[in-house]
This record gives structure tokens, sequence and C-alpha cells, in this order.
């Protein structure tokens, strides 16, 4: 079997590709961390929290 030269290891994904998976990554990981922000705030606000 020919490999593919502009396939990366291990992941068999070309470098255009990895980066547009990373994008989403990052892109999920920023949600992710704005909704638990606005869901701390909330508790934080609905609970007496350090008294």
């Amino acid at each position: 079997m020919m490999s593919d030269p502009d396939k990366i290891w291990p992941t068999g994904l070309t470098e255009r590709e990895a980066e547009e998976v990373h994008s989403y990554l990052i892109d999920g990981t920023r949600v992710f961390g704005v909704i638990a922000l606005i869901a701390h705030l909330l508790v934080a606000v609905s609970t007496p929290w350090l008294g």
C-alpha cells in the first residue's frame, strides 16, 4: 500500500484537515467556557456563597 505523503501520522489527516478539526475544538472549548461562566455567575447570584 502506498501512503499519501500529505497525510500526517498518526491521525491520517492532511495538515488542512487537522487545522480545521483543531479550530472546531477551540471554538467548542470557548463556547463551553462561556456557558460554564454564566452558570457559575447564576449560582453565585442565587446562593449565599462566601457569607
